[in-house]
């Protein structure tokens, strides 16, 4: 991502430092997202771009393949290759999943954000539009596209159009390109799905050491789970035996908050019960609060619905 704004006219140097980003940091370290999302839209309104997303996928064209380009884009047909960036997307994003979707006529890719975690346009834009770039570099242009959607808001720009063939929609249910079906059956230029397949295990690894990498959130929401009452960072990290300085410091390179944390381990407690038939006095006293206005109000900004039960 430096390289690519640094090809854009952008300050390299200043672009990792703003990132937090040391000089003997690896380069498959990991860095919040959320702060990413912040300094890629400082340079956006910096540049003027109300698609810079778009501007970073072409730009990456030029760009020599990483491990997991050379996964995709190696593969012997678009199907091999969007089979292999939806499972090993992991090895780059752990706030977002991709999806493969197929019927009898149409196909579609669909990113889903991990639970509780945020990202911004900028990065919701620049997987699709250099996937559909490079599906169709890599089909001498027979890939096109039928459909794109985003949930977030925007208003769509020339460059849209250009990149995605298509109108764009905004503000939908649901981040998706969707195309024929019969696409997937096209064969990829270049291919080398011996090369592809044998990158799987190398891919597979770097995947499983990212997901390892989350263990933090999982034992906090075990404790969360544990206790009536919302925890406080102290009462965390005394049972994690770290400081309350320390916990949140490893929350937030995972992109989470304690609060985030725990209201979803609350929430599934809560959806839990009610689902047993448990009233909601009791799951509110179970969980802590003082009254069943009080947890009803919370489960209200959880869910964007009030509990229901008994």
């Amino acid at each position: 991502m430096a390289d690519l704004v640094a090809r854009l006219g952008g300050d390299r140097d200043a672009f990792l430092a703003d990132l937090g980003i040391e000089d003997d940091a690896g380069p498959d370290a990991y860095v919040d997202g959320q702060r990413v999302d912040r300094v890629l839209a400082e340079l956006a309104a910096a540049r003027g771009d109300p698609a810079f997303g778009l501007t970073l996928a072409r730009e990456s064209l030029a760009r020599p393949l990483g491990l997991f380009g050379h996964l995709v884009w190696l593969s012997g047909t678009l199907r091999d290759a969007m089979t292999r960036a939806t499972k090993f997307y992991g090895m780059i994003s752990r706030r977002v999943t991709l999806t493969l979707h197929e019927d009898e006529s149409l196909a579609s890719i669909r990113q889903h954000a991990v639970k509780g975690a945020r990202r911004g346009s900028i990065l919701a834009e620049m997987p699709f539009a250099s996937l559909a770039l490079r599906a169709r570099a890599a089909t001498n242009g027979r890939f096109a596209l039928r459909s794109v959607r985003f949930a977030h808001p925007g208003k769509p720009a020339p460059a849209h159009r250009d990149v995605f063939g298509v109108p764009v929609v905004f503000g939908a249910d649901v981040d998706e390109i969707a195309f024929d079906a019969a696409l997937l059956d096209l064969e990829l230029a270049g291919a080398e799905p011996i090369t592809a397949a044998a990158l799987e295990p190398r891919a597979a690894e770097l995947a499983a050491e990212a997901k390892a990498a989350s263990t933090l959130v999982a034992r906090v929401r075990r404790i969360a789970e544990e206790m009536a009452s919302a925890p406080e960072h102290d009462a965390i990290a005394k049972r994690l035996g770290m400081s309350a300085r320390s916990l949140r410091r490893g929350l937030e390179k995972e992109g989470r908050t304690l609060r985030e944390i725990v209201d979803d381990a609350r929430r599934a407690r809560a959806d839990a019960m009610l689902k047993d038939g448990v009233p909601v006095k009791e799951v509110a006293f179970a969980l802590g609060f003082s009254e069943a206005s009080a947890f009803s109000r919370a489960y209200k900004r959880w869910t964007g619905k009030a509990p229901a039960g008994r």
